[in-house]
């Protein structure tokens, strides 16, 4: 009987020989977490947290939607909330949030109605509802929803090929400028919403007595700046319009000609910034058998009164 204890001890030993015997476990990879499945990890492999991916930044970044596929990672204003995911795109957001009065998913910033209408699938909102009346849900002030009218002085570079020569001139052109489009400001004259259609019109001369001017005449633009189109709105090509001006001058007298040229011209403009603006051309001789030339035009723009009734824009 004193042999018992000896012999379970030898017994268990021998059990346990092979499982003492056995290759240690190998390591399991590495889980990567992908919640959108946009191939850009949650944050990266074995660690908690990293700095958001953007275009320039793809390794070693955690995704800036992470329930939001978006592989490219764009992030407009660089806030570290891409855009998939951002309820304000073009504008930084405050504390790591974007305020959202009505619920809508889109920012305050940049919000066009202050009545809940979302975004549809190609990134536009809906309509504005009408105000309901019910607490929180007023009328905004209509101060606040104007169309803007702006006077310009604006130098103008001339240049055209007629019968061989180039001919052309310097001088400034005096323009009244608008929107045929609803502009929207908030209390503190932030524009928050724009119109598409813009148009400009005045007089051009290239001489200080204008009477003696050897360049004349009416020139007239309209432009077009698509903001309800997302992939623009959210690009850097916003910075641009795109258009149609005219003109209409009297010009210097050409050796050859009988009388003074008027010229119709008219061609394709694009704007830039509101402060420069390109304008190629081709152009009849009203006076002259409606000779045919060509040439460009360079304006810019200074604004002598920002506004006319309307809050500065910001």
């Amino acid at each position: 009987m004193r042999s018992t204890p000896l012999l379970l001890a030898s017994l268990l030993l021998l059990a346990s020989a092979p499982a003492l015997a056995q290759t240690p476990p190998v390591a399991e990879p590495v889980r990567i977490d992908d919640s959108d499945k946009d191939g850009v990890p949650d944050v990266p492999p074995g660690q908690k947290e990293a700095p958001p991916c953007n275009p320039n930044q793809m390794e070693a970044c955690a995704d800036n939607c992470p329930h939001d596929p978006n592989p490219s990672q764009d992030d407009s204003d660089g806030d570290g909330r891409g855009n998939a995911c951002d309820f304000c795109p073009e504008h930084a957001a405050k504390d790591g949030e974007h305020a959202d009065s009505d619920g809508d998913e889109v920012g305050d910033e940049c919000d066009n109605c202050p009545d809940y209408n979302p975004r549809d699938e190609s990134g536009e909102q809906s309509p504005c509802p009408e105000p309901e009346t019910r607490p929180g849900k007023t009328r905004p002030d209509p101060k606040l929803r104007v169309q803007r009218l702006q006077f310009f002085i604006r130098p103008l570079a001339l240049g055209y090929r007629y019968q061989g020569s180039w001919a052309g001139s310097t001088g400034l052109g005096l323009h009244l400028g608008g929107s045929l489009g609803e502009w929207r400001f908030d209390e503190q004259g932030t524009a928050l919403r724009m119109p598409e259609w813009y148009w400009s019109a005045g007089v051009y001369g290239d001489s200080v007595n204008i009477f003696a001017a050897e360049h004349l005449g009416p020139y007239a633009a309209l432009d077009w700046r698509p903001m309800g189109w997302a992939p623009y709105a959210r690009s850097g090509w916003r910075h641009f319009k795109f258009g149609m001006g005219t003109h209409l001058l009297w010009s210097q007298r050409v050796e050859g000609v009988e009388n003074r040229p008027l010229h119709l011209g008219v061609g394709p403009r694009v704007g830039f910034l509101d402060i420069l603006s390109v304008m190629p051309f081709a152009q009849f001789d009203l006076a002259n058998g409606r000779a045919f030339s060509w040439g460009g035009m360079l304006v810019f723009d200074f604004k002598i009164l920002q506004d006319l009734g309307v809050p500065l824009a910001k």
